[in-house]
């Protein structure tokens, strides 16, 4: 689904990713190739409960390599203007030309595959072709069994955020 515009993370090039990006996306594309300029905000994907990312317009990231190869720790800092509003780091792994990063949460409620189910996302990100922000988020909540029904679905969708050259 991002293959028409995505640039291959390697090694000697994970540091490209490092810089201030809008933190409102431009566009949005879901799993069958369909693009929106409606996007949400680098806040919503990475999922960040709190309340100190509102109003912000900048996130700046920044990649510190790790003594394990191919390991990166991942920091970001939301920015409103010059004022850092929030930071948080994940670790993340270089994978397939994109870092993926270890968000990956899991969860159950009621009995799972039976009366209940599970949610299950992860993300990663790298850079469009002209060195963007992307951003790939993939949930999935594997349904319940409800009178011999299975529900459930499953999202894989990307959004973009323009680099700000400072």
């Amino acid at each position: 689904m991002i293959k028409d515009d995505w640039l291959e993370v390697k090694k000697e090039n994970v540091h490209m990713i490092d810089g201030d990006y809008d933190y409102n996306g431009y566009e949005y594309v879901r799993n069958d190739n369909v693009k929106s300029d409606t996007a949400g905000n680098v806040g919503d994907i990475l999922d960040v409960q709190s309340s100190l990312i509102n109003n912000c317009d900048r996130v700046r990231i920044k990649s510190v390599p790790l003594v394990k190869d191919k390991m990166y720790e991942i920091q970001f800092a939301f920015l409103k203007g010059n004022e850092v509003k929030y930071l948080f780091k994940y670790d993340a792994e270089l994978k397939k030309g994109m870092l993926l990063l270890k968000n990956y949460t899991s969860k159950c409620h009621g009995v799972p595959y039976l009366l209940g189910g599970c949610q299950v996302s992860q993300s990663r990100m790298g850079l469009t072709r002209d060195k963007n922000l992307l951003i790939q988020n993939y949930k999935d909540n594997s349904g319940a069994l409800l009178l011999f029904f299975w529900s459930g679905y499953t999202i894989n969708y990307a959004e973009k955020y323009k680099r700000i050259n400072r």
